[in-house]
């Protein structure tokens, strides 16, 4: 018989009888590669946890290879033939430093020492970790606890490897060596990878899309038939990658474009696709103006910096010399790539973490000068995990905790309560009395913010907020954080996700090893031709392909962050 996973009928619950799959049926064969893309709570989690065994069904079977997950003689042989990448890598980082937490499950496995150091060594290198060979894990950046479990999966060779949000953490680069590895496992050593993700991009490069809506499987298709339906898509809550929605856009105005053009190009073949049909005459430069922003800085940091593991031999600075300034009522993204100090920073803000040298001032006081319990009611901050911060029995509690220890009345708290789920998109009556524990991870960042914003702060700070969001829910934080902002609120964005920078930020903040190497208005930062160079990040998708269209001599402008922006620059040209 041929090896597969083989899913059959397959339904589960949780708690409280929520079905969270219904009625699965898949099939998985070796070498292929997979993307699950579907709506927060869609079952994408429960089904991957299915697949090896961490989860047994209520109802149907999962078999692999033939050995049955209802078999718990045959768990400890369908665990090593199907690896498991959680999406928060602190669930399964066990090890005190980092080559022994690779090394760990080839221990496990009884790997001879000789091919268990060429794995591991092949490991570090693979995911750029040589300089963290002896750092404990748990004190590196999100993203760097995330290349880790990867690169533990990656060592033990399973015949399948299940991702959920591997990159949901990791920077723009390193988003892309992770997918060439994923595709490297699959032409070296025939692995079978099943990607669960909420960036169309990655779900495009896959041979085929798994679309879970509902907790049932409801397309399972190549990447091209499904991009070929925008509609179906945006229907379910899910995004075109960029140059994709732009296509069918420039196609629905009547734009010439080749019929040879692939369904989901690269930025310099759509450009290369779209030039003949680019004015010859330079156009006007329609760029929006920014958002106007109070000139009064609300934070600022003065010669800030931290440094891990003092007098040990894993001492190293997480931030050094960090000047930057918060404008009041401002929305700052703070990014750069994993491990360059963005959360080390976002904790100083509220008293966190102590300065090693230097000060962070609030209204121009410095918050070590004041009560840090009234700077962290008026500082906010929300954890890049948000199982850190959810520990009561209901949802409810877990919101209603802060506002109550403030000494908010009862039916205050009450009120907050209700309008910070509304606020986030989870109403009281559906998810109030739900366990936090047994949310999606994007209903629970959501749930962790919920609880920050009934204490009412002045300035929020958040770190990776749409990490793991699907774009509905991702929009719906959007709009969120927008409303703050009009209410006079001020935000600090930690994020990844350039899209959401330009879209959302009115300043930058780059940081590179613990360092800052820009700062500014966004659409200047962004659209600096050597922003890739200074920052080690990728710019948006609609500078890259204006920046490409422009390389190839059309006069267009280059600093467009939207696809709004680049629509309305070819409906220009059209006319």
């Amino acid at each position: 018989l041929c090896p597969m996973i083989r899913v059959s009928n397959l339904s589960f619950s949780y708690s409280r009888g929520l079905p969270a799959l219904r009625a699965v049926d898949l099939e998985i064969r070796p070498g292929e590669r997979l993307a699950i893309i579907g709506a927060n709570g869609s079952g994408k989690t429960t089904l991957a946890r299915c697949l090896n065994g961490l989860h047994l069904p209520e109802e149907g079977e999962v078999r692999v290879d033939q050995l049955s997950t209802r078999n718990p003689e045959a768990l400890f042989e369908i665990r090593r033939r199907v690896g498991m990448v959680f999406q928060n890598p602190d669930d399964q980082l066990v090890s005190t430093a980092v080559e022994t937490e690779i090394a760990f499950g080839l221990e496990n496995l009884a790997i001879p020492h000789t091919e268990m150091r060429e794995r591991v060594d092949a490991a570090l290198r693979a995911f750029h970790l040589e300089p963290y060979r002896h750092h404990p894990p748990h004190r590196l950046s999100g993203g760097e606890k995330q290349r880790v479990a990867i690169a533990a999966a990656v060592a033990l060779r399973p015949g399948y490897l299940v991702l959920d949000e591997p990159t949901a953490l990791l920077d723009p680069q390193s988003r892309s060596e992770v997918g060439a590895l994923l595709r490297d496992l699959r032409d070296q050593f025939g692995i079978s990878t099943i990607h669960i993700t909420q960036l169309p991009e990655e779900a495009a490069r896959t041979e085929r899309i798994l679309v879970m809506h509902g907790g049932s499987l409801l397309y399972d298709a190549p990447p091209d038939e499904l991009l070929a339906d925008p509609a179906l898509l945006q229907d379910l809550g899910l995004d075109l990658p960029f140059t994709c929605s732009l296509g069918h856009r420039l196609r629905r105005m009547g734009f010439p474009l080749p019929e040879s053009l692939p369904i989901h190009p690269d930025a310099d073949v759509l450009a290369a696709a779209v030039l003949p049909g680019c004015s010859p005459s330079p156009l006007p430069p329609r760029i929006p103006s920014s958002r106007s922003v109070n000139p009064s800085i609300k934070l600022k940091t003065r010669n800030l910096a931290h440094v891990y593991d003092q007098g040990l031999p894993t001492e190293h600075a997480g931030i050094d010399a960090v000047d930057i300034d918060i404008p009041a009522g401002g929305i700052v993204a703070l990014i750069g790539p994993s491990g360059s100090g963005k959360t080390t920073l976002a904790q100083h803000l509220n008293g966190l973490l102590k300065p090693y040298r230097g000060s962070v001032l609030l209204d121009a006081r410095d918050i070590w000068d004041q009560d840090l319990t009234q700077v962290r009611r008026r500082v906010g901050l929300v954890f890049q995990f948000p199982e850190l911060q959810l520990f009561e029995e209901t949802v409810e509690q877990d919101v209603a905790f802060g506002p109550r220890n403030l000494g908010c009345e009862p039916g205050a708290v009450e009120e907050l309560v209700t309008r910070a789920l509304d606020e986030v998109g989870l109403p009281r009556a559906q998810f109030g009395q739900r366990s936090p524990l047994y949310l999606s991870g994007g209903e629970k960042r959501r749930i962790a913010l919920a609880g920050i914003l009934a204490m009412d702060p002045e300035v929020l700070v958040m770190d990776e907020p749409t990490a793991g969001l699907d774009p509905r829910a991702s929009a719906t934080m959007c709009d969120l954080f927008l409303r703050l902002q009009s209410q006079g609120k001020t935000l600090v964005l930690i994020t990844h996700d350039m899209d959401i920078v330009a879209q959302l930020a009115t300043h930058i903040v780059v940081l590179q090893n613990g360092r800052v190497t820009l700062q500014g208005e966004v659409r200047t930062i962004l659209s600096r031709p050597n922003f890739a160079d200074l920052s080690g990040l990728t710019p948006p998708a609609p500078v890259r392909f204006m920046q490409a269209l422009a390389a190839r001599g059309a006069s267009v402008p280059t600093n467009l962050l939207t696809i709004a922006e680049v629509e309305a620059i070819f409906q220009a040209m059209k006319k």
